[in-house]
């Protein structure tokens, strides 16, 4: 048996967070124990996680009596490998591994200048989500030799064309109209008022527009649109792979992004698909094929594309059918 101690200082529950949960409920647990150091307060209590919760101080980088503590932790549950995802994290594990002589996997979620090398320095592997990323901490100094990508794994069993629940009939929408979502944490480099400003000048009908997500921007979004025509907020839900299916179009406008799970999960349910072109994003959407990239920033260019996606029906079946096999 492996044992292996997971470290995340993130409070919220996003893609990322997301994503650790896929990979530690993936993990043949005949083999693997996971202990899962959080926060007091963070939201990855609340989850159905396969593992055993351990709470940490994690809110400082550098704590050393907290260091201590989870070098006293890591020898005596006989840790094998400390994963850490965010940077106050990563600095802890890395130095933590140094000192019990551990293992240290640091994944890089995100595509974003390095605040700190140590972390990098320090761990026995780094792991990138998509080329872009691992492309950009070889660029930061990252040894290549290190660097190791391991894309975001979708659940194609779960995630879909058949759904459970219909969300255009739940806001009483005839199936004719196009449904077009945004699934992300309402935080302001998703760019959610670039797709509400670019779908409300489109003002085409049958058309709808779900924000999926909860996050900082929730209450000036809600703001934002009340004056707007078939947009509707849904919060926080549990279940996406439910009625994923049952729209048309997935949009993700992003600022930056690293590969976009919410895409690859629409594509896995016929969804065509919408990204701008930054990031991985463009690992996440053939353009052309499975959907559409337009320049980040550009509301003329995501208005064009998505007039033509919403006006051709075939095209978005044909993109979807593309996405699922893609």
């Amino acid at each position: 048996m492996i044992n292996i101690l997971e470290l995340e200082s993130s409070l919220g529950f996003g893609g990322q967070e997301h994503r650790t949960q896929r990979v530690i409920n993936g993990l043949d647990k005949s083999k693997f124990k996971v202990f899962y150091g959080l926060n007091p307060g963070s939201k990855s209590f609340e989850k159905q996680i396969e593992c055993e919760f351990v709470e940490f101080n994690l809110k400082k980088s550098f704590n050393i009596f907290e260091i201590l503590k989870i070098c006293k932790f890591v020898k005596q549950n006989n840790i094998k490998i400390i994963s850490t995802h965010s940077g106050k994290d990563g600095t802890i594990g890395a130095i933590v591994g140094k000192i019990c002589g551990v293992s240290v996997v640091r994944t890089r979620h995100l595509q974003l200048p390095i605040t700190s090398p140590l972390p990098y320095n320090l761990s026995t592997k780094v792991v990138g989500v998509c080329d872009s990323v691992c492309e950009d901490l070889i660029k930061r100094g990252v040894k290549k030799e290190k660097v190791v990508k391991i894309y975001t794994g979708i659940d194609t069993q779960k995630y879909t064309p058949e759904f459970k629940i219909n969300m255009k009939k739940e806001f009483g929408l005839s199936d004719d109209v196009v449904g077009i979502c945004i699934v992300a944490v309402l935080r302001a480099a998703k760019n959610h008022k670039l797709l509400i400003d670019a779908f409300s000048e489109l003002n085409l009908e049958k058309s709808a527009l779900f924000i999926v997500g909860d996050g900082p921007q929730n209450e000036n979004l809600k703001e934002y649109i009340k004056d707007k025509k078939n947009i509707f907020m849904l919060g926080n839900r549990t279940d996406v792979s439910d009625f994923l299916g049952s729209l048309d179009i997935c949009v993700l406008p992003s600022d930056m992004e690293a590969i976009g799970g919410a895409l690859l999960e629409a594509s896995s349910c016929k969804l065509a698909t919408i990204g701008s072109d930054v990031g991985g994003l463009g690992e996440a959407v053939s353009d052309g094929k499975s959907g559409f990239l337009f320049q980040n920033g550009d509301k003329e260019g995501l208005k064009k594309v998505l007039e033509k996606l919403i006006l051709d029906e075939n095209l978005r079946k044909q993109m979807g059918e593309f996405g699922r096999k893609y």
